[in-house]
């Protein structure tokens, strides 16, 4: 009676029970890393010449790097795990923002409501 399953337990506001939640919301997370590096490639390239080149492919490299060094899961330099969810979010909105901008509208408005999402389920499941 009184054991509790980490499968039973629900997480309050996200309507999922506790496993699998664990699950999806880190997929999520990880979605969201790929496409902001893609959406930082497709901001910088829809740049004017000869900016594109630098754009395109310095803002990716600098990002996937410093997102490594810094926020990486198994990194020896990472942020504390509060800095990690709110430096990923602003840096998920400047990729939707950066969407936005080029006149990826949909795909931009998409990107900041899911991560938007995922920061308040992400928040929910450190708060368990």
């Amino acid at each position: 009676m009184g054991r509790r399953s980490a499968q039973g337990t629900k997480v309050q506001g996200l309507g999922l029970n506790l496993a699998t939640a664990s699950i999806i919301v880190p997929a999520v997370g990880f979605a969201l890393e790929v496409a902001m590096v893609a959406a930082f490639l497709f901001w910088g390239f829809r740049q004017g010449s000869p900016w594109n080149l630098v754009l395109g492919i310095g803002v990716p490299a600098l990002v996937v790097v410093l997102w490594g060094i810094f926020m990486a899961p198994r990194s020896a330099r990472r942020l504390p795990a509060a800095a990690v969810m709110w430096a990923s979010l602003i840096l998920f909105l400047l990729a939707g923002a950066a969407l936005i901008a080029v006149g990826a509208v949909v795909l931009g408005a998409l990107m900041l409501v899911v991560a938007v999402a995922y920061f308040a389920a992400e928040w929910l499941l450190r708060a368990r």
